[in-house]
């Protein structure tokens, strides 16, 4: 049982799961390696060529490690700028792209290094139990990771210097460019970043735009008309695209000298422009379903949106909604970003919103909002419900969100939660703002096994922090203890062992007070859990058979069996290999009883370490043998790597060159597949032992 309730040091069963194929490779782990990182965004259409700027691109990719700053303001087209090059080189960067969109200038929150690191060092392989939480950590391991590759790395958006320099690499072949609305001056100063600033289109390159685009041959007008409209790219699409309908050039050159407010966000640009008119030519074209659909998207807090999301945010059907996407991202309004998803340009974004404001009422704004978190819970839970189908999962209440909430397989899961992330956060702090605290606590937990697993562990932090605050608004005393188990959880991964400690014995506390033996015994085991990362056993031993005591007194035979797994690992610790012995067979007897392949594992592997510690060879060898064949089966790849290392190394002892050597081969290529730093280690021993050379993965047949 696991530190929140989600298995091994976070209360439930797990391992088997997540660990499989779909995130690092095949299951056996032998053969396959992760595909080379492809970030890039899809590439404008049309792009207008702003070849003095594509050209000195080139021209500084040649450089040796080069950082290129390409700065402007709103809407001039600086990101369409980036990844129109960089799909355009892509082939000089065979080691992969990575992308990411810092927000600098969103309503969101600025993404964090830590945060863009995280998901960096992920797409590069790193695995999220490796991944420090440590910024310094952090970069250092990414540069590691890049030495000697050839990638491009593209940081859209950035909103500080500070917010970039960590993701600097050190590898003199990889090509950085950060685009910002800022100079960045410290970035050019002191990180020798080379400034390439990016104007409004030339006047003949915005009507070349707008003629390409409407089909209009009016150069005169056209020209006025682009003028007015800024020359930004942006802006000269969607007035083309009015144009395009045969509409007179005369008479939108007069609805826009009319006057009216400009767009905060454009404020700093010298030419006159009035982007709002612009923008309501589109919006006014719009059927009232695709109006109302385009304003109520604003109040989405992520990046992007999926069609389910947008779905519930506009009460529409899938296929309505799809349509309704379809017509937006027809006018310039949406952006598609990728499979099924979509997103506003920053501006379109700002004017929407101002339409919601004006035009939907409090009431409908908060309904719209409570369908999205009302769908997100569901699919949360739908997501736990596969990932960790053992655990007591949040309760739902009727009349949430009725829609198609359910994945085929872990891995169908894994990839809704990773799409959904950078909103799922967000939208928790929106259901705190709205005074939704039920939304607030539920959510949380019910992603804190995806979490874990992936290693979010501030995500967790923040999140669980959110739950313990709501549920004591609420007063529900029973999401108090699971959510400071999620707290104590994220703690006890940051390594913050003090405070576990404190939240875990306030969950034990909570829980004697509502009389809930089940959440008793999994907050003594936790706290028992902390008290030996905290390296006082003897104590943690004392704890643990009380939390065993409960789980016999409420027949929980299966958190039984894992109590048991963690107080064998405490008897052998304190150098009582008989009783650790006797322990793990009774953990393996209650585990084959409740069918639990995890902790049958641990406790076949817990038998073989302690008839290791004995000098059993023969037994030993007969146990691991036995945990590796039960690991396959489960999937749990660092669990058979594990295995398969002490197993080659009792067969190695024995003189079995063959087998063992076999098993070596094997555990290093799991290791490989999960970019874990322990595959040297083997490699070492394969060498010492059997000749193996040490620069390369091991053949795997």
């Amino acid at each position: 049982m696991n530190a929140d309730g989600t298995g091994n040091a976070f209360g439930g069963q797990a391992t088997h799961v997540v660990q499989a194929g779909t995130i690092y490779g095949g299951v056996n782990g032998a053969q396959n390696s992760l595909p080379v990182p492809r970030q890039l965004p899809r590439a404008a259409t049309c792009f207008t060529d702003r070849a003095d700027a594509m050209g000195r691109l080139s021209e500084l990719a040649m450089a040796e490690n080069e950082v290129v700053l390409i700065s402007g303001p709103a809407g001039v087209g600086k990101s369409a700028l980036a990844v129109f090059w960089a799909h355009s080189v892509k082939q000089r960067f065979p080691d992969g792209q990575l992308y990411v969109n810092l927000r600098g200038y969103d309503r969101l929150a600025p993404l964090s290094p830590e945060e863009v690191l995280h998901g960096f060092l992920s797409a590069l392989g790193a695995p999220v139990n490796r991944v420090p939480g440590d910024l310094n950590a952090m970069s250092a391991l990414f540069r590691s990771l890049l030495d000697g590759k050839r990638l491009l790395l593209v940081a859209d958006n950035a909103g500080s210097s500070d917010q970039v320099r960590p993701l600097l690499p050190s590898s003199s072949v990889c090509f950085t460019i950060v685009t910002s609305r800022n100079r960045l001056g410290s970035l050019t100063a002191v990180d020798g970043a080379t400034h390439l600033p990016i104007r409004p289109l030339d006047t003949p390159e915005a009507v070349e735009l707008f003629s390409r685009l409407s089909g209009h041959r009016d150069t005169d007008g056209a020209t006025q008309l682009v003028v007015r409209c800024g020359r930004l790219p942006l802006t000269v699409r969607m007035a083309a695209r009015q144009a395009s309908s045969d509409a007179s050039l005369t008479a939108l050159l007069e609805e826009l000298t009319g006057g009216g407010d400009r767009l905060e966000a454009l404020s700093a640009l010298d030419e006159e422009m009035e982007v709002r008119t612009v923008f309501s030519w589109s919006y006014q074209q719009l059927p009232p379903a695709t109006a109302r659909a385009f304003r109520l998207l604003s109040l989405h807090a992520g990046p992007d949106f999926s069609v389910q999301t947008a779905a519930a945010l506009t009460a529409l059907s899938e296929t309505e909604t799809r349509r309704v996407l379809r017509r937006l991202t027809a006018v310039n309004m949406l952006e598609e970003t990728g499979e099924r998803r979509y997103s506003y340009h920053d501006l379109l974004r700002d004017y929407a919103r101002e339409r919601v404001a004006e035009e939907e009422s409090p009431e409908e704004r908060t309904h719209a909002l409570c369908r999205e978190l009302s769908f997100y819970l569901r699919m949360a839970d739908a997501a736990d419900r596969v990932l960790v189908p053992e655990r007591q999962h949040v309760p739902l209440d009727r009349g949430e969100y009725e829609g198609n909430a359910s994945f085929a397989d872990p891995a169908a899961a894994l990839r809704w939660c990773d799409a959904e992330l950078s909103s799922l956060v967000p939208a928790v702090q929106q259901a705190v703002e709205l005074g939704r605290d039920e939304m607030a606590w539920k959510l949380p937990v019910a992603l804190v096994y995806f979490l874990r697993l992936r290693g979010h562990n501030s995500y967790r932090l923040e999140l669980s922090t959110t739950a313990v605050e709501a549920s004591r608004r609420l007063r529900d005393r029973w999401a108090e203890v699971r959510s400071l188990i999620c707290l104590g959880g994220a703690e006890s991964d940051l390594e913050r062992h003090e405070d576990a400690l404190v939240h875990f014995t306030e969950a034990l506390r909570v829980s004697q007070d509502i009389n809930d033996r089940r959440w008793e015994a999994t907050s003594a085991y936790n706290v028992a859990w902390t008290l030996r990362l905290m390296g006082r056993s003897e104590e943690a031993l004392y704890r643990q058979r009380e939390a065993l005591a409960i789980r016999q007194e409420t027949g929980d035979r299966r958190g039984e069996s894992i109590t048991l797994t963690e107080i064998g690992a405490l008897e052998l610790n304190l150098g009582r290999p008989a009783q650790a012995y006797e322990e793990y067979q009774r953990a393996l007897t209650g585990a084959r009883e409740t069918a639990d392949l995890p902790t049958e594992a641990k406790s076949l592997h817990g038998l073989g370490d302690v008839c290791k510690a004995q000098g059993r060879t023969s037994e030993t060898i007969g146990w691991y043998e036995q945990a590796v064949t039960v690991r396959r089966r489960v999937g749990d790849l660092l669990g058979l790597a594990r295995s398969l290392m002490d197993l080659g190394g009792q067969l190695t002892a024995v003189g079995r060159a063959a087998v063992a050597r076999e098993a070596l081969v094997e555990a290093a290529a799991v290791l490989d597949t999960l970019r874990d730093p322990m595959a040297e280690d083997v490699r070492r021993c394969l060498a010492e032992h059997y000749g193996e050379a040490q620069g390369d993965p091991p053949a795997t047949g």
